[in-house]
């Protein structure tokens, strides 16, 4: 006999973070389906550095997200060409651009694109990327999102 025995927060490849600072999150979204899906949890505090880079990146080393790149923006300047100096595969980027940029309303952000062990895959399946975990930090350190998207 087998018994299977998991964890509530690591239902979803990206519920290892639902333990980060469990008591800051303010709110949780998660779509699976079949072929992937996405999560994205958002954290607020009213005090400034309670999310701190050295934190976020070793949280999540420890469960296996391996940062790849970071860069600091602002959304109002945000270009092209600062995306490009990221050292990220083009459909890492396009997902950033398309799905976790969108979101963002407050300025001077710091992003940290991490490489995860899920794999997504650009519908058509002419693309994939291990680098598909997201991280932005305000500059104050008050407010912290993750993202990640996998599957098709």
């Amino acid at each position: 006999m087998t018994v299977l025995v998991s964890s509530c927060n690591k239902t979803t490849p990206a519920g290892f973070w639902n333990d980060f600072h469990k008591d800051l999150i303010l709110t949780k979204n998660s779509d699976q389906g079949p072929w992937g899906g996405q999560e994205e949890i958002n954290w607020k505090s009213e005090s400034s550095n309670m999310f701190t880079d050295k934190e976020l990146v070793e949280f999540a080393d420890i469960n296996n997200w391996r940062l790849i790149d970071s860069i600091s923006f602002s959304v109002d300047t945000l270009t092209k060409k600062s995306l490009s100096m990221l050292k990220n595969d083009d459909y890492s980027l396009d997902i950033l651009n398309e799905i976790v940029l969108l979101k963002l309303k407050s300025n001077d952000n710091k992003i940290f694109v991490f490489k995860t062990t899920w794999l997504a895959v650009e519908p058509g399946n002419t693309r994939e990327t291990f680098e598909n975990g997201f991280a932005v930090l305000n500059s104050d350190g008050t407010e912290l999102k993750v993202y990640q998207l996998w599957g098709e």
